[in-house]
């Protein structure tokens, strides 16, 4: 198992060019959290999504 003294001994070796990729990744890691501070999966929050449309709208074709 990795160490969090392993990782910061590999982040001071990381070139001060790529220091924004590498926080933009860590970041990527965090956990999304709603508005009240739970987390959310990323099903969860696919879940949320909602479209206005007929009921039919999968199957009906759309005359462009």
């Amino acid at each position: 198992m990795v160490t969090r003294e392993k990782i910061a001994a590999e982040i001071e070796n990381v070139p001060d060019d790529r220091l924004d990729e590498l926080y933009r990744i860590i970041k990527d890691l965090e956990p999304r959290r709603d508005n009240d501070g739970s987390d959310l999966s990323t099903m969860a929050r696919l879940r949320r999504i909602r479209i206005s449309a007929p009921p039919d709208f999968s199957t009906r074709a759309i005359n462009l």
